[in-house]
């Protein structure tokens, strides 16, 4: 098999993963959440899940310090080292010990497709019924949504609607909300960089293709700091996407 042969293929992956890229930070830069989850619910179509985590955490990690930089000054510290980064941390640590422990390849393929599904219901849901986001939530439902959303986090760096629709009541400003919860995905992801390094999966392959990657990253944030859309039409067409590829997920292959 030639040298071409090989490279021909991946050249493609690489090229396809770039365009997802720049869609999926183009979003998170839009709305302040979503990079991540839309990145691997189509990424996870042209890599391996334990290919695209690692690049994804990066590029995430990466993203987050450019929107804490840009934001930094309305962060609110109470609400995310009180309200919810604890919540948060305590589940976090549940979805990392799965995924390196207990979970197979395809146990964790189908989780991720039935959670990309039931998190797109409900957030056309919520869309549509703007009712359920006035107040705060009672401790009592918002720890047990944090801590979920930390369990997702873990498992796929991708627990940010649950823990965003928990940070949503808490932070009506548009501002206060992109800085702390930009905040709070710089702290994850880089606590989920040192779990994936010592497991083994950042190594020079990773680095080398999330700098290839990394195209997508600038781009997408460039793009997305200059459209603007209606937010519930955007909204409802991005879930409906995220559906679809959720329940591709359910047919894939171990």
């Amino acid at each position: 098999m030639s040298v071409d042969s090989l490279l021909n293929p991946l050249l493609t992956q690489i090229f396809l993963l770039v365009l997802v890229l720049v869609f999926a930070h183009m979003v998170e830069t839009m709305l302040g959440f979503g990079a991540t989850l839309l990145a691997m619910a189509l990424g996870i179509f042209i890599f391996p899940l334990n290919t695209l985590l690692p690049v994804l955490v990066i590029l995430g990690f990466l993203q987050s310090c450019w929107m804490v930089w840009r934001w930094h000054s309305y962060l609110k510290w109470r609400v995310l080292l009180i309200n919810i980064l604890p919540a948060v941390a305590a589940g976090m640590a549940i979805g990392i010990y799965y995924r390196t422990q207990v979970a197979s390849y395809r146990q964790l393929l189908i989780l991720l497709g039935v959670f990309i599904m039931a998190v797109s219901v409900l957030e056309i849901i919520l869309i549509y019924r703007t009712r359920f986001a006035a107040g705060s939530l009672p401790w009592y439902l918002g720890w047990p949504i944090l801590i979920v959303g930390g369990i997702f986090h873990g498992l796929y760096a991708s627990g940010a609607p649950l823990i965003v629709y928990y940070a949503s009541r808490e932070l009506k400003e548009p501002a206060d909300f992109k800085a702390t919860m930009s905040t709070l995905w710089l702290i994850l992801n880089l606590v989920l960089m040192l779990n994936l390094y010592s497991a083994g999966l950042i190594n020079i392959n990773t680095i080398t293709t999330t700098g290839i990657a990394l195209p997508g990253l600038i781009v997408g944030i460039v793009l997305g700091s200059m459209l603007k859309f209606r937010a519930v039409v955007f909204k409802v067409l991005l879930y409906v996407l995220l559906f679809i590829s959720g329940l591709l997920l359910l047919f894939q292959p171990a």
